[in-house]
């Protein structure tokens, strides 16, 4: 009897265990449901095709190119063995529909006439290639082909130039992508290609990411004209194919067998830089600050020196630092407290604003009406956040959101303190601040080797002289250097202008200790969006004097304009004196001449802040005497990485291989704090002109004032 009772409990325990009755369990079923749907439709959205790369690193198979394109923000390097050349490669995803290659082919087995006597190795050259997505497989969810066309080595000798179009289908379900494209030059005519990844499904992860690849390659390799290498006009079969393979999502192998000949080799790895929230997560960063809350008004309970050290505290403690507090009255006899930092921490405005939006809403007395917040940066303030405590508090009450907020305390031109104002602190800036960086100088093609290097570190030592003077010492030392034979001039072409930069490897080979830098700089802001600076002293290794700018720049205003001179004078290779001689060469023969260098510019800004692009045209005399315009193309990231591309256009006339040749280059600044655990406002700088010539330049002559404005309104 007792069994019979047991067992029928139990099996009404795995009833109501297995079938719910009451409608909140069928409530809970169906959002259970509902969330598995939601999951399946948004991994179906998201399911993408990898992008394959091909042997010059643009998205491709093996030699010929597709329609796809990386992601916005990669920056991607590689090596590929395509006998007779060896090509190292860098790629740069600028845009989501416009992608930079530059590549640097080695002529296995071909000497340079002139140079590999001294040396240099095989013959090689340079190039760099563009494609611009028209449109993308993924606009159409792969229902649509995509469309592209593109230009290979464009600048330089141009010995491999092509233009092409090509169309890209991706067949999603069946992992596969096809190609079929037109050239014209290198690539003659009709191409095509495709991928397939067979394995990308299957339960055994180590074949997913496997791809299978084809193409039909279109290059003209039995022209000399089309392709310079003798032992590369062979071409037996125009089918390349072979296998590509990805590892860690970051690194590319490729296998193949191209011209029917040869075999080929490929291997990079590419990384996001451009949306990366940095290798280290940022557990050291402030949160939005909550408590203490002491909304006290002024008085015997909180008097002013009281509050002025619970602001200092958490303001700091948010990595923000005071310079001064007032208290004033408005015209309506309120009081306005006025307060002056400096933010050293904050890439993003948003950031910025966030921080002081809680700062403010749990630390303002309630008998403070508004409170202006000074945002200063290198020893003048760049704008106001007007708060009207009125909102704040509605803020803090959460009745109005940070949008609201953030329309209701807009940004301000920079007002002067009221002169009747009591000053409650002042603070002195930090007079030493220690800084270390890296030091890279590189160079391609010297005539004494093909890749010339000089690494090391940077020690600067900077701060302020009497609070809103700028100063700035470095130092550098160099640990490993290849550059102790490279020559300081161009044994195949020489510059035949004064040779305000191309003698720059003298500088480079020093050892040692050396003093790059050591300048002072004035920074003033005028008022209704007028803005000015002086500088003098020794901005770089190769030259100091002094400059000074002006610039027109408003707040909201997506335009700037400025002027801005300098008079320079050429340092000695060693030591702190400056010499009156510069060299100009005649054929290969040195002269000397006198030389007191000047530049002076007009410059015109636009920062397009829905493409996060910004632009600048410098119009005017550059350092070798040669008048013209300099175009500089900006794109900035969220990760607060900026790729930077310039091309200028003088009357100089500097001949590379009986041409003209314009100064050109590419130039990129990341953020250190990708590599901390807290937010930083530090950077650092490496660019590289396509030769390094004596036309279009431009001398350092300290920090420009829209660069230092548009890093804290950005």
């Amino acid at each position: 009897m007792k069994s019979s009772f047991a067992l029928f409990f139990s099996a009404l325990i795995l009833f109501h265990a297995f079938m719910p009755t009451t409608a909140a369990a069928r409530d809970q079923e169906d959002l259970m449901n509902d969330l598995l749907i939601v999951n399946y439709l948004n991994n179906k959205i998201n399911d993408r095709l990898p992008v394959t790369y091909n042997h010059l690193l643009q998205a491709g198979y093996f030699t010929m190119p597709s329609a796809r394109m990386g992601q916005d923000g990669e920056i991607g390097i590689g090596y590929s063995y395509v006998p007779p050349y060896r090509n190292y490669n860098m790629r740069f995803q600028i845009l989501e529909r416009l992608e930079i290659t530059g590549n640097y082919r080695v002529f296995h087995g071909v000497k340079d006439p002139v140079l590999s006597p001294l040396g240099f190795g095989d013959f090689s050259d340079k190039g760099a290639n563009f494609k611009l997505a028209v449109f993308l497989p993924e606009d159409s969810d792969y229902t649509l082909p995509g469309f592209a066309i593109g230009c290979e080595d464009f600048i330089g000798t141009r010995a491999f130039h092509a233009k092409y179009a090509v169309f890209t289908k991706v067949f999603l379900e069946q992992n596969l992508e096809v190609s079929l494209g037109y050239g014209s030059g290198r690539i003659k005519g009709l191409f095509g290609g495709f991928s397939i990844m067979p394995f990308r499904k299957c339960s055994w992860k180590y074949l997913q990411q496997l791809s299978l690849a084809a193409e039909y390659d279109a290059t003209a390799y039995h022209r000399s004209s089309r392709e310079p290498h003798p032992k590369g006009r062979v071409k037996k079969s125009p089918i390349n194919y072979g296998l590509k393979y990805r590892i860690f999502d970051c690194i590319d192998l490729s296998a193949s067998y191209i011209r029917g000949d040869e075999f080929a080799f490929a291997a990079s790895t590419f990384y996001n830089f451009g949306y990366t929230e940095g290798f280290l997560p940022k557990i050291d960063n402030a949160l939005p600050y909550k408590a203490p809350i002491n909304t006290e008004p002024l008085g015997p309970r909180r008097p002013e020196d009281a509050l002025v050290s619970q602001l200092i505290f958490a303001f700091d403690q948010q990595g923000f630092d005071i310079w001064d507090i007032w208290i004033s009255y408005n015209e309506c006899n309120q009081k306005v407290l006025r307060i002056k930092t400096l933010n050293d921490t904050y890439r993003i405005e948003s950031e910025v604003r966030c921080h002081l939006n809680h700062l403010l809403a749990a630390l303002i007395p309630t008998d403070i009406s508004e409170v202006i917040v000074v945002i200063d940066a290198e020893g003048f303030p760049i704008q106001e956040y007007h708060y009207r405590m009125d909102f704040v508090r509605q803020f803090a009450a959460q009745e109005i959101g940070p949008h609201e907020l953030r329309i209701l305390t807009p940004l301000t031109e920079v007002t002067c303190p009221d002169c009747s104002a009591c000053h409650l602190f002042g603070c002195r800036r930090d007079c030493i601040n220690f800084e270390v960086s890296p030091r890279t100088h590189t160079l391609f093609g010297s005539s004494s080797g093909k890749f010339k290097y000089s690494l090391g570190l940077n020690f600067a030592v900077n701060g302020y002289v009497w609070d809103s003077i700028y100063y700035s010492f470095m130092f550098g030392y160099t640990f490993i250097s290849n550059m102790g034979k490279s020559s300081d001039f161009d044994r195949l072409n020489p510059s035949q202008l004064i040779n305000v930069r191309s003698d720059v490897t003298r500088y480079y080979r020093q050892r040692g200790l050396t003093f790059d830098q050591a300048y002072l700089q004035k920074n003033w802001n005028v008022g209704r969006g007028w803005y000015a600076k002086i500088a003098g002293g020794y901005f770089e290794q190769e030259y100091g004097g002094a400059g000074a700018e002006f610039l027109f720049y408003p707040l909201n205003s997506t335009w700037a304009i400025g002027i801005e001179g300098a008079i320079l004078k050429k340092r000695e290779t060693t030591g702190l004196g400056f010499t009156n001689k510069i060299r100009k060469l005649d054929g290969f023969r040195p002269t000397w001449r006198y030389f007191l260098g000047s530049q002076y510019f007009v410059n015109l800004y636009y920062d397009w802040e829905a493409a996060h692009l910004d632009f600048k045209i410098s119009a005017g005399k550059f350092l070798a005497n040669d008048w013209g315009v300099r175009n500089e193309i900006s794109r900035y990231f969220q990760s607060g990485l900026r790729l930077t591309l310039w091309y200028t256009v003088t009357n100089g006339h500097d001949r590379i291989n009986g041409k003209t040749y314009y100064d050109k280059g590419i130039m990129f600044s990341v953020p250190f704090d990708i590599f901390y655990t807290c937010s930083e406002r530090t950077r650092w700088d490496y660019g590289m002109s396509a030769w390094l010539r004596d036309v279009g330049v431009q001398a350092f002559t300290g920090k420009g004032l829209f660069e230092l404005i548009n890093d804290q309104r950005q």
